[in-house]
């Protein structure tokens, strides 16, 4: 409706070189500041979306990496008996034949 009421006005304008020319800028403010109604939202929408995915893509790439630390983990425990013992060690406590455990417990105690 106001773009068509803008397009009348500049037709009719035809003689007035003046008023054709603040017509066309009043049109043209008319054209920027719907554009700015109508996008504004939209611009603001993308750069909180483009924030979003990108968190997302660094979230993915760490999984990415654990991942293939897994994959690596997993292939050592299948083929690698000194990695498997090292683990039963660090992890679960254990100890290997021929391997003696020293406990020394401190009759004072620390500071």
């Amino acid at each position: 409706m106001g773009i068509t009421l803008i397009i009348l006005i500049l037709v009719k304008a035809k003689n007035r070189d003046g008023f054709r020319r603040k017509a066309v800028l009043a049109a043209l403010a008319l054209v920027v500041v719907a554009g700015v109604a109508v996008f504004g939202k939209g611009l603001l929408d993308i750069r909180r979306l483009r924030s979003e995915r990108d968190g997302i893509l660094a979230f993915n790439k760490s999984i990415e990496d654990e991942n293939r630390g897994l994959e690596t983990s997993i292939e050592l425990l299948k083929t690698d008996k000194r990695y498997i013992g090292r683990i039963a060690r660090s992890e679960l406590g254990m100890i290997g034949k021929n391997e003696v455990v020293y406990r020394i417990e401190n009759e004072t105690p620390l500071p």
